[in-house]
């Protein structure tokens, strides 16, 4: 009786108690789990850091606004400074509309290459077509540079006296927006380097755009047949022009009366003098041969 009744008895509680332990894992899974869940979420943050950050993509620059749509001569006269605030990025509203400048190398667009990249570069403001990437070259100062524009209806060129001496400005002919500005230190076929602002421009590669392309193309082919040097040279303003070519002869005119004094007074020995002496003594005929030619060519620059 004994054992039957030893043998019907239910089950100690110690060993109940340890069975229901064993038969549930899910529970101290998840103790486990919540426990060391912040660690591998730190641990996985850490390497969300650690990871590069993709390259931004040519055009998709995260300081940039979209591309805006092509704007009309008339459309672009019309709108409100409010309404080019608000449709421009702040950096491109600087320069396009309040005649600012970006820092050197800050632009995406110094990455683009001649010979390499196929396109067209068009105002940030009005979509309108300005530059070719062929006529793209690097200048080493931080800001895209070109030795010509599309054509003469491009651009429109100014006098700026901002910084006192006169500088040649550049400026979008449909909408008006601030560009860059131009000096006479560029390559061939025109001589132009024509230095502006990253944030004014996008760029458009052959084949995204078959509209502008067409258009550009048509473009071009008509000014390489007014211009077959391979350039356009839109002309200086005389304004921008004459106070740099007045310059450089006033100082081509103090080189030269001091060579020929030196020459009238019988001080020049020429080249029986030792080599160093005798380049100092034609240094002043040197110079003022140079910035003659300088101001003959601002001149002729200004006058084609």
């Amino acid at each position: 009786m004994k054992e039957d009744a030893d043998q019907g008895s239910p089950m100690p509680p110690p060993q109940r108690r340890r069975l229901r332990g064993i038969a549930n894992p899910t529970s101290t899974f998840l103790l486990v789990s919540s426990i060391l869940a912040p660690s591998s979420s730190a641990a996985f943050a850490g390497q969300q850091t650690a990871m590069p950050r993709p390259r931004t993509a040519i055009g998709s620059s995260p300081r940039r606004s979209p591309r805006l749509a092509a704007l009309s001569r008339d459309e672009a006269a019309t709108k409100t400074d409010a309404e080019w605030r608000q449709a421009l990025s702040p950096e491109a509203y600087d320069v396009l509309r309040r005649d600012g400048t970006e820092p050197p190398n800050s632009s995406y667009l110094n990455d683009i290459k001649a010979g390499t990249d196929e396109g067209a570069f068009t105002c940030a403001g009005c979509s309108s077509p300005l530059f070719l990437a062929s006529s793209k070259f690097e200048s080493g100062t931080g800001w895209p540079s070109f030795f010509a524009p599309l054509d003469g209806d491009a651009i429109d060129l100014s006098v700026d006296f901002k910084l006192i001496l006169p500088r040649t400005e550049v400026r979008c002919k449909n909408c008006g927006g601030h560009l860059g500005h131009v000096f006479d230190d560029g390559p061939r076929p025109t001589g132009k380097r024509y230095c502006l602002n990253g944030v004014a421009l996008d760029f458009v590669r052959d084949g995204t755009d078959l509209d502008l392309m067409k258009d550009t193309m048509d473009r071009a082919q008509r000014a390489a047949s007014i211009e077959e040097a391979g350039g356009v040279v839109v002309t200086q303003p005389l304004a921008a022009v004459l106070p740099g070519a007045a310059v450089d002869g006033i100082l081509s005119g103090l080189f030269l009366v001091t060579f020929a004094h030196k020459v009238t007074a019988g001080d020049l020995r020429g080249f029986g003098a030792a080599g160093p002496v005798a380049v100092l003594e034609f240094f002043p005929l040197a110079m003022g041969a140079f910035l003659a030619f300088s101001a003959a060519r601002k001149l002729a620059s200004a006058l084609r």
